[in-house]
């Protein structure tokens, strides 16, 4: 049972989803001294390139309720748009939202190459709801393991899908690859939750009917895979400066990111009103 700071048993899902991602924060005095936010993100890792899985579980999923002949699709922490555009046809028409103005630029030159057409909504979900357009599908990747207080964010999905809305996530929190890495570096030890059974279960707390299936994980962008981008992503992500890069890249070379090779997509019913 997960116990949060006041003493008092967490009641609901949403709530232990809550607390469980509250024990991933990370000791003051490593973040005061890192040269980069280890929260902070290389838009290269989301930009919409040729490793684009159009066959994934979650693509086909959003393709079987949109239009045939065409329709609009709602990318909530859109980056640099890979899952809107694995929807490239039958969507006709995307919408990113991304608190990141440098994402949103990756993702409205993704559209242009693709034709298709696009709007972007700058700022953090579901702060920026009032100011979205409702689409067909919504669809949100990589983004709910970022988000506390996530009731009101999955609601706020809802309400802007007219067909469904379609979530990934990988099954694992993404920042346990680093689990160790963090116990050499820093002999700190990284939770293990929450993971994408306790998301299920909150969507299912909300009423929003969810239907879920758990698949390979998809490639991100080539940029990812790059040895060099490995070493600066990780310098990032565990707080370290770029004299210990030598260090680094010779542990990381015995000890890979254990990375999630699973991902759980979610779909549910959307609940604004058809045109």
């Amino acid at each position: 049972m997960t116990v949060p700071a006041d003493g008092e048993p967490a009641s609901t899902a949403a709530e232990r989803w809550a607390d469980q991602l509250g024990s991933w924060g990370l000791p003051d005095e490593i973040v005061a001294q890192a040269p980069i936010s280890p929260w902070s993100h290389d838009v290269r890792t989301f930009v919409a390139d040729d490793t684009i899985d159009r066959s994934s579980t979650s693509a086909r999923w959003a393709r079987e309720v949109l239009p045939p002949a065409g329709g609009t699709v709602l990318d909530v922490g859109c980056g640099g748009g890979r899952a809107a555009l694995a929807l490239v046809p039958p969507a006709t028409e995307l919408i990113g939202v991304d608190s990141s103005g440098a994402m949103l630029d990756a993702f409205v030159e993704a559209a242009e190459s693709a034709g298709v057409a696009r709007r972007t909504v700058h700022g953090a979900w579901p702060e920026v709801a009032p100011a979205t357009p409702v689409a067909d599908v919504v669809v949100c990747h990589n983004v709910a393991y970022n988000v506390a207080d996530i009731a009101p964010f999955l609601l706020a999905l809802s309400a802007h899908a007219r067909l469904a809305v379609v979530l990934e996530v990988p099954t694992r929190h993404p920042m346990s690859a680093w689990s160790a890495a963090w116990r050499h570096f820093w002999d700190l030890d990284r939770p293990d939750g929450p993971t994408g059974d306790d998301l299920v279960a909150v969507v299912a707390e909300l009423g929003l009917d969810p239907e879920h299936a758990t698949s390979p994980r998809s490639p991100v962008s080539r940029f990812a895979e790059d040895a060099t981008s490995l070493v600066a992503g990780a310098r990032r992500r565990l707080c370290l400066s770029e004299d210990r890069d030598a260090e680094l890249a010779a542990w990381l070379a015995e000890h890979p990111p254990a990375w999630p090779d699973t991902a759980l997509t979610i779909r549910w019913p959307g609940l604004a009103e058809a045109e």
